[in-house]
């Protein structure tokens, strides 16, 4: 009802259809935050379960592979490498600096 008595026929819908619409988006958004919480939460689990260290107490570097062969290489031309470091102890592993690389020329 007005100031003057007469009453407003203006629909009231569009509002109503607009707060609709944000509670299904807040929903929506609360739904994917929980279940990325759950898969997050069952894969940390996972990991903790899955490793036994082979020392305790410190941590400690494991290579896969602590040397390679490449037989004869012309001079000159540029070898890559990839090599894996596993930290297989039960404390956090640092690795300060560059690592020390040892090129051995053959006969």
């Amino acid at each position: 009802m007005s100031k003057y008595g007469a009453v407003s026929n203006q629909p009231k819908k569009a509002t109503k259809t607009r707060h609709s619409w944000l509670l299904w988006a807040i929903a929506g958004v609360l739904i994917l935050a929980v279940l990325g919480a759950a898969m997050w939460f069952v894969q940390s689990q996972e990991r903790k379960v899955a490793f036994t260290p082979e020392v305790t107490g410190q941590p400690k570097a494991s290579l896969d592979q602590v040397a390679f062969d490449y037989g004869d290489v012309q001079l000159g031309r540029t070898i890559e490498t990839v090599f894996r470091v596993k930290n297989t102890g039960d404390r956090d592993l640092s690795i300060v600096g560059e690592p020390k690389v040892e090129v051995v020329e053959g006969c």
